[in-house]
């Protein structure tokens, strides 16, 4: 579970095994997204409930563009997953990176767990 505080720290705790953390100094670093702008990503707002496992493997997709880092930095851990938000053109363009990634994987294990991520994100959007 990852809290921002309104001092800018960031605090998380692990549901698993009990150790938590405070981070500092984060702002200004490649990972802060404070200054992405999504407000191009228009449409009807999404969430979408994955599995830890999938949530990792679509945090690893190497190229996603403002709106796709967002809505994969904005989950929220659950103890029944991980809760995505966002827009559907969000979601729409994150199907396209996923299966972008999974099409150049030469793995036939990740490639597997790729499709099957693009597959989850498409029912999302079906069900919309």
């Amino acid at each position: 579970m990852v809290f921002r505080r309104t001092n800018g720290e960031i605090a998380w705790s692990c549901d698993t095994c009990g150790d938590e953390g405070v981070i500092t100094g984060w702002e200004g670093s490649p990972t802060d997204l404070s200054g992405v702008d999504d407000s191009y990503a228009d449409g009807a707002e999404l969430m979408l409930l994955v599995a830890r496992e999938l949530y990792e493997l679509i945090r690893g997709v190497l190229l996603l563009d403002d709106a796709c880092e967002l809505l994969v930095a904005r989950a929220e851990g659950t103890a029944a997953g991980v809760v995505l938000k966002g827009s559907t053109t969000a979601f729409e363009e994150l199907v396209e990176y996923v299966a972008s990634e999974a099409n150049a994987e030469t793995n036939r294990r990740r490639m597997r767990f790729l499709d099957e991520a693009c597959t989850a994100l498409e029912s999302a959007l079906v069900a919309a």
